[in-house]
């Protein structure tokens, strides 16, 4: 088997996940803001829905942590094409009203062209609201979020810089089952 490459690109979270009230096994999605190839050639269009749920939750208690763990292991196609896909968060950034000029792809620049089977990533809290965020390619999460004091609240909009591969490249099978 090859090893694992990802192809990066920017996307935005559909809508809001709180810990406060998200289950595991909730469906979520992002949509990928322009079209991408993957390294083994699959062609997914601009607007493409990555899909998934969310794996583990744990809400705060009395303003304790929370974490919020998503799988994100399917590509779907406008025309309704569904790919069997592993995805991994490599940034998180935050919505708003003049996010596009604070987020957009000017300022968080675009999405790494190729993302390595030993990326790690952690995002320390600063960026999202005093929540960090870690992801692993390795990992069978595509990101854990989580918050020290309080619940982890993702609003729709958030900004996600992804890495998509097919879901059994590098002996991978994230969600093909």
């Amino acid at each position: 088997a090859q090893p694992l490459t990802m192809t990066g690109v920017n996307a935005r979270l559909d809508h809001t996940l709180d810990s406060r009230n998200a289950a595991p096994g909730q469906i979520i999605s992002v949509k990928i803001d322009h079209a991408v190839k993957t390294v083994d050639g699959i062609d997914l269009p601009g607007g493409t829905e990555l899909m998934g749920k969310v794996d583990q939750v744990k809400s705060s208690q009395n303003g304790g942590p929370a974490t919020l763990s998503i799988v994100l292991n399917e590509a779907q196609t406008k025309d309704g094409k569904q790919v069997p896909v592993k995805v991994t968060l490599v940034g998180a950034y935050p919505p708003g009203q003049h996010s596009d000029d604070t987020y957009g792809t000017e300022t968080m620049g675009p999405a790494p062209k190729h993302i390595s089977m030993r990326e790690k990533v952690d995002q320390e809290p600063g960026v999202l609201s005093h929540t960090s965020m870690t992801s692993s390619v390795k990992s069978h999460d595509s990101a854990v979020f989580r918050k020290d004091n309080g619940d982890v609240k993702l609003a729709a909009g958030t900004y996600f810089q992804v890495g998509i591969a097919p879901a059994n490249q590098g002996g991978l099978n994230q969600g093909a089952e």
